[in-house]
């Protein structure tokens, strides 16, 4: 496996969005679909991830996402979100990670992290100090990898995959330019 060093951090454009279809659909089975039934998954994948409601998403001013690539091959995206376009507003002045999702055979490589400092640097760039995202309190391999980062558990709130209603843990992080 190729260094982290390798990976090209690229944002995504309009005319990506079956790119992006892809990578979604495929992260997000990979993370879920042992924990979710098919009905649910299915469901959940065609509300979420069809083309229009992305094409939507990444032109919205206030949504950014971002390929991560290696040997033109994408590995995984960020979307990341400010103002009314993030999913909640509990707290003032933010910018939401609302998806970092990475296949699995890069996980554990420093792909998260090169996201991660991908959506620090849009933070900075707008002058906004926290970072919060929400991840299914089922998912401890993700809640362990914002705890290294330093990120923080500050509430929770229901989340829906079709008609399973879960909980997401929210976590924030606070951060210092």
């Amino acid at each position: 496996m190729k260094p982290a060093s390798s990976i090209l951090i690229k944002q995504v454009q309009s005319k990506s969005v079956l790119e992006l279809q892809k990578i979604a659909k495929e992260t997000f089975f990979e993370t879920y679909a042992l924990e979710n039934t098919k009905e649910d998954m299915d469901a959940y994948l065609a509300e979420n991830f069809n083309t229009e409601h992305l094409q939507r998403s990444i032109i919205n001013p206030d949504s950014f996402y971002y390929f991560a690539l290696q040997d033109n091959e994408t590995i995984g995206y960020l979307k990341i979100n400010r103002s009314v376009a993030q999913t909640d507003n509990k707290l003032p002045n933010t910018l939401e990670i609302e998806r970092i999702y990475i296949l699995s055979k890069f996980q554990g490589k420093g792909v998260g992290k090169l996201l991660l400092n991908k959506a620090t640097e849009k933070a900075q760039s707008l002058n906004i100090k926290t970072l919060w995202l929400s991840v299914w309190e089922k998912n401890q391999k993700a809640i362990s990898f914002y705890k290294k980062q330093d990120f923080t558990a500050f509430d929770n709130q229901y989340y829906w995959v079709g008609t399973d209603k879960q909980t997401d843990v929210l976590m924030k992080l606070d951060l210092d330019f």
